[in-house]
């Protein structure tokens, strides 16, 4: 069965391209280690030295949103409970690579595997923490340094449930019916959407491929700011839905303070919405761990 793959790059990076790139542009750095890290839906992401990682569009859309973070980023960094990327290299397109790429001061951590209930108890009073402060930022200010109002229609419900529905086809298709079930089950259930949608300043993309956790498995950064823009926080409460369990939640909302039912439903909306995209990705890539983690996030999305 051929199953759409929208994390397929339109653009690829190789590993000798982006050392290449880099050494052009920035001969300033001493290359003695590069490492590819990762590659996202939009970018290939490579570590230079444990000091530093680049960022190489893979898809004209993601241009623009690293000239986003471009803007914003410098003037954030550091003003965060959590860690977050700071841009220090702006390399220009060429003749080798049409696109710019940044690269940012490492931010170190881990991908998130499955933790206890006490170390995320922790990490969702640091969450909260983390999320007043950017909520609270001055919108007409991230406007003058470039942010945007959402235009891809990211909390779109009918938009999005579409979608959503096309990839949990895929999941039964594949032979993960217990996972398409429980989300089948859950929109059977869920009544219209009437949602307020207040105006922040939101990351937009909080999920568990963009957060990592310290030695101690905590919490303690926030990467890939390329979805940041002026939109509903609900967006960014989604993670708290597809990663902490209800004791972890209960912290949350302690620290953070109280959110509506409308709010809580479109944020479980976008967690189910992500985790599933995750899940037929880590399916399509093989990752057992990725493929665990998101089944056991869809349990935490689903429960009351």
């Amino acid at each position: 069965m051929e199953v759409e793959k929208p994390w397929l790059a339109e653009y690829p990076v190789s590993l000798e391209l982006a050392e290449k790139l880099i050494r052009l542009q920035f001969p300033e750095i001493e290359l003695k280690e590069i490492n590819q890290l990762g590659e996202g839906f939009d970018n290939t992401v490579i570590q230079i030295n444990e000091q530093y990682v680049f960022r190489f569009p893979r898809r004209p859309i993601a241009v623009t949103l690293i000239q986003v973070e471009n803007q914003l980023l410098p003037s954030i960094a550091g003003n965060f409970p959590l860690a977050i990327p700071e841009p220090v290299f702006f390399g220009k397109p060429s003749s080798v690579y049409p696109y710019p790429f940044t690269g940012y001061k490492m931010v170190k951590g881990y991908l998130p595997v499955e933790e206890s209930v006490e170390n995320k108890i922790i990490s969702a009073k640091r969450f909260a923490d983390f999320l007043k402060e950017l909520h609270s930022f001055p919108v007409e200010k991230a406007k003058q340094l470039g942010v945007k109002p959402d235009g891809m229609m990211r909390l779109d419900v009918s938009f999005r449930q579409k979608m959503l529905m096309e990839n949990v086809s895929t999941l039964l298709k594949l032979g993960y019916s217990e996972q398409a079930y429980a989300v089948k089950d859950f929109f059977e259930k869920l009544k219209p959407l009437n949602v307020h949608h207040p105006i922040s300043l939101v990351h937009g993309d909080i999920h568990i491929r963009n957060v990592l956790l310290d030695k101690k498995g905590v919490l303690a950064g926030i990467i890939d700011w390329g979805d940041v823009h002026i939109g509903n926080p609900a967006i960014d409460f989604s993670f708290l839905y597809s990663y902490f369990p209800k004791e972890a939640r209960q912290v949350f909302f302690g620290n953070y303070g109280d959110i509506d039912k409308g709010m809580e439903c479109l944020a479980r909306f976008r967690a189910i919405y992500m985790l599933v995209t995750l899940l037929v990705y880590g399916i399509d890539r093989q990752d057992e761990q990725l493929i665990a983690i998101t089944s056991t996030g869809l349990k935490f999305a689903i429960e009351e």
